[in-house]
């Protein structure tokens, strides 16, 4: 894709200060300059980044199911369902943050692995993604909470 075709979309920062710093995230208000030259603020919280895996777990009978576990989401105040998944530590592969996770929260290893794609889940206010795996040929361990 030509990327010049895009120049009337790009919107260029013009200043950022820093809101908020915690051990997570950080948040950022900046004023920009539109295609158009007028300015506008952006606010957005900065994310290091994390994964998703989805266990597939075959049985004897040749019948695939997913492995999911529940853990209480303070922001939610509740307990979800969901895929072993955590952020990225700094300096840390996505294949190696995926393959920590899920040993950690389900005590599973994997002998086969794929890569299914990078999701943005916030786009409009934070910088997060989320890389997502397969997981295959699962040997159950010790969980590493």
């Amino acid at each position: 894709m030509d990327t010049g075709a895009m120049d009337h979309l790009i919107e260029k920062k013009l200043s950022s200060t820093e809101v908020f710093k915690g051990r997570l995230l950080h948040a950022y208000r900046d004023v920009v300059s539109l295609p158009d030259g007028s300015q506008a603020t952006r606010e957005y919280v900065v994310h290091p980044g994390a994964v998703m895996v989805v266990p597939l777990l075959e049985d004897a009978s040749g019948s695939t199911r997913v492995v999911l576990e529940r853990q209480f989401r303070y922001p939610v105040g509740r307990v979800m369902v969901e895929f072993p998944a955590g952020k990225l530590d700094a300096g840390e592969s996505c294949f190696a943050c995926a393959q920590r996770e899920l040993r950690e929260e389900t005590g599973f290893t994997a002998r086969q692995w794929a890569h299914a794609g990078v999701l943005h889940p916030l786009i409009a206010y934070s910088t997060e993604f989320i890389d997502i795996w397969f997981a295959r040929g699962l040997q159950m361990g010790p969980r590493n909470l």
